[in-house]
């Protein structure tokens, strides 16, 4: 590139490993102090690293190549043989059987628990190393008292780890109230486009230096590609979730007087059982949107089955609307007995808001559902 010429958009350092002009640079490789493999540190999963740290409003973030790889290391970090993890109830899947299966075949011990301070604090034990809860709950949206649930860990000196992938690092920044680390899937908003996988775990420079040894003992760093369309996503994540969050409460007030749904789920509704706390906890109520329709599970496949705008497909935080049945799908490695204690009903759906017109959103919910 001629001298002088500087790139508008972040270069793609799409390569595994780095070349040196000579001994000195090698060496210095060597002792960690300039880029070496990828595996390791690459200059374009440092920025999007360092961008995601800076809206954090924390010390140093750590980038994975999936969400759950992020989960995983941020858990794994604190969780140890003998010891004794505390999450909540209703987890999103996955993170559910990676602390109830996959902990526990390495000795580590859990409790789920109701996601109130008071049910936490009389979880934890002497053997307890972390406390995991996630702020939103995927997929009745249950919202956490992060500050008193922060206060409770702080008291009794362990490290809380929150997921907020719903809640967008837009509309809450854990490590403010009192977390130690943030968790986000990158994939969903963050991403915002349906194109990539990645996780982050933000954080103190202290603890994302355990979070990314464990990151390089495990394989689990980001491909640079993804890293960059992440860093794309991100010039424009406040236009797209602001949209997404106003949609999401159009959509919410239209299905709480549609015929054929029974219950609707959003934490700014005055419906929700949370309403208060996600008034103090919450910059907005995040564009997911759960709803309960009649005649469960076939009235759910059938609502599924009509829709004409909102695609059927997993994930979320995507621009385009995406609708899911939790029973069938995320939640259904879960047993019938565990799903009902959650509350996850037959005939619940999960939709995730994208950019479309709120109008064409609500039409085609009302159609589906007629």
């Amino acid at each position: 590139m001629p001298a002088g010429i500087k790139a508008h958009a972040p270069p793609i350092y799409q390569t595994s490993g780095f070349e040196y002009p000579s001994h000195v640079e090698a060496e210095a490789a060597g002792r960690g102090e300039v880029y070496i493999y990828s595996r390791d540190a690459n200059p374009t999963e440092d920025r999007l690293a360092h961008a995601i740290a800076e809206l954090e409003m924390t010390e140093d973030a750590c980038i994975f190549s999936s969400g759950m790889g992020a989960i995983s290391a941020a858990l794994l970090t604190y969780a140890q043989a003998g010891g004794h993890v505390v999450s909540t109830e209703g987890l999103y899947g996955v993170t559910h059987a990676f602390i109830t299966e996959h902990l526990l075949r390495f000795g580590v011990t859990h409790t789920l628990v109701a996601g109130t301070a008071q049910a936490i604090d009389g979880a934890i034990t002497p053997a307890t190393r972390v406390v995991h809860i996630e702020s939103i709950t995927n997929p009745l949206l249950r919202v956490a008292d992060l500050d008193a649930i922060a206060a409770v860990c702080r008291a009794r000196g362990v490290p809380l780890v929150v997921d907020a992938t719903f809640a967008t690092p837009l509309g809450q920044r854990p490590i403010e109230r009192g977390a130690l680390l943030s968790v986000h899937s990158a994939t969903k908003y963050i991403g915002g486009h349906g194109d990539l996988l990645l996780g982050v775990v933000s954080g103190p420079k202290s603890e994302i230096a355990k979070v990314r040894k464990l990151r390089k003992l495990q394989g689990g760093s980001a491909d640079p590609f993804a890293a960059w369309l992440a860093l794309r996503g991100l010039r424009t994540m406040a236009l797209r979730v602001e949209r997404q969050v106003a949609s999401a409460l159009t959509v919410a007030r239209a299905l709480e007087h549609t015929d054929g749904v029974e219950r609707v789920f959003y934490p700014t509704l005055p419906s929700h059982p949370d309403h208060e706390i996600a008034a103090r906890v919450l910059d907005g109520g995040g564009a997911m949107v759960s709803f309960e329709v009649a005649g469960g599970l076939d009235g759910a496949r059938r609502c599924y089955d009509r829709l004409r705008l909102i695609a059927r497909a997993a994930s979320l935080g995507d621009v385009t609307s995406l609708m899911t049945h939790p029973a069938t799908f995320s939640h259904n490695k879960l047993s019938d007995i565990e799903r009902r204690r959650f509350g996850i009903s037959d005939g619940l759906l999960r939709l995730s808001i994208g950019i479309e017109d709120a109008a064409d959103l609500v039409d085609d919910l009302r159609q589906s559902l007629g």
